[in-house]
């Protein structure tokens, strides 16, 4: 039985904590993370925390003022707390304890982003589906959440209903990793729910408010639980339409799932191979579905089985965060006369009939239309903007040179201004 005094250093995994000295400033360590939460006198905050991250092991201890915290928790009146995050410095946000700690988990998914390895980190849910994981990438009011809580009820394990890490296995498989939050539910269920639906909601015991609901289950998968990946699930919610799957356009899915990644410590050259070794492994789909119940028995059966072995991937994308060194460095300015070239280290990725380029430095993937193409492909050797006009308008007699030049300008600009491009010599 541990001390319950304010220097225990005190585990929670799905039980009750109690901490002696609720006006103690304490901190909050999750597992893997590498800077804490600080509850400022509001110890009685740890049983939500531990209720609503029931398989996110964390411990309690003495604030040190040496640690810089990510979020810091205090009180404000009854069940009203006041919370500052490193995402938002100087601005503090009045809520109560559900909300708070919902603010909260969005400082711990980006903290386990600044802490770890991961390849990507995706805004999406995975449920495990027959031993294998189901991906619902987010998509603004397709129903990720709602289909999400129809899969929970189904008896399905949820990994994680909004981000989850990726890596890969020693064998070349792609693998989610659970983060140990219950999912939560948008209230109030709308009334075209059934009956059965309804009354487990209802009767669930999760904590939330007039807003959310944290559901409750049997058994949430410890944090960092890994498992393969079976399939990418695109949501299209249409009205009363009847389920339907059909293989995704990889293009329309590759441009989708990059902006789902919000790993962006990661460096873009790491993302951007993750993304391909995750697009020639894990298949791709679009849902079309009108109810959200239908779609959930649907997805059931359709993943009833897989293949036996998932799919390996050869090349490991080697993990590299971003070189913060040039986030201050200022960009380049662009001058028509100078004489310019492809950059060192430049990250250069075909996707689908797409072009992806990640710069150097790793702050960002830029998608090249087909003029910029044009343009990159001729700056593999040093040239000037008249200089790609020249070659550009003999090479394409049927576009206006008046267009050539708008084009090529642009592109050679937006290459320079993104340290794409750099002057010759």
């Amino acid at each position: 039985m541990p001390d319950n005094s304010p220097q225990a250093d005190v585990s929670a995994c799905g039980s009750s904590v109690v901490v002696g000295d609720h006006s103690a400033a304490l901190h909050l360590r999750f597992a893997g993370l590498a800077a804490p939460i600080l509850l400022d006198g509001c110890a009685e905050i740890i049983d939500t925390v531990a209720r609503m991250a029931p398989g996110w092991p964390f411990t309690t201890a003495p604030a040190d003022a040496s640690l810089q915290p990510v979020a810091t928790i205090r009180p404000d009146g009854h069940d009203r707390y006041l919370i500052s995050t490193l995402g938002m410095p100087g601005k503090e946000r009045r809520y109560d304890a559900v909300d708070a700690v919902c603010d909260l988990i969005v400082e711990l998914s980006l903290e386990l982003n600044r802490s770890g390895e991961w390849l990507m980190c995706l805004h999406a849910a995975a449920i495990e589906v027959a031993g294998r994981l189901v991906i619902l990438p987010n998509i603004r009011r397709a129903g990720k959440s709602t289909l999400t809580a129809c899969l929970a009820a189904r008896g399905h394990r949820i990994f994680s209903d909004d981000f989850f890490p990726v890596s890969i296995s020693a064998k070349g498989h792609l693998l989610g990793h659970a983060t140990g939050i219950l999912p939560r539910l948008r209230l109030p269920v709308p009334e075209s729910f059934s009956a059965g639906f309804q009354d487990w909601v209802a009767r669930n015991e999760g904590d939330g408010n007039h807003r959310y609901k944290y559901l409750s289950l049997p058994e949430v998968p410890a944090h960092g639980t890994a498992l393969a990946l079976g399939a990418m699930v695109f949501l299209d919610r249409r009205e009363a339409a009847a389920p339907d799957l059909s293989p995704m356009a990889t293009a329309d899915a590759v441009a989708a799932l990059l902006h789902q990644n919000f790993a962006r410590e990661v460096h873009s050259g790491t993302v951007l191979a993750t993304t391909e070794a995750l697009f020639a492994t894990v298949p791709a789909y679009r849902l079309s579905y009108g109810s959200a119940e239908a779609a959930a028995e649907f997805l059931e059966q359709r993943f009833a089985d897989w293949p036996d072995e998932p799919a390996i991937h050869q090349d490991a994308p080697a993990f590299r965060r971003v070189d913060e060194a040039d986030f201050t460095a200022p960009a380049a300015a662009f001058d028509p006369a100078t004489a310019y070239v492809r950059a060192d280290g430049i990250h250069d990725v075909e996707l689908a009939g797409d072009r992806y380029l990640a710069d150097a430095s790793g702050q960002g993937i830029h998608r090249l239309n087909a003029g910029a193409l044009a343009v990159w492909h001729l700056i593999a050797e040093p040239l000037t903007l008249d200089e790609i006009c020249d070659i550009l308008t003999e090479a394409f007699p049927e576009v206006s040179p008046i267009q050539i030049a708008a084009d090529s300008a642009a592109a050679l600009r937006d290459f320079v201004e993104n340290r794409l491009a750099v002057a010759a010599g």
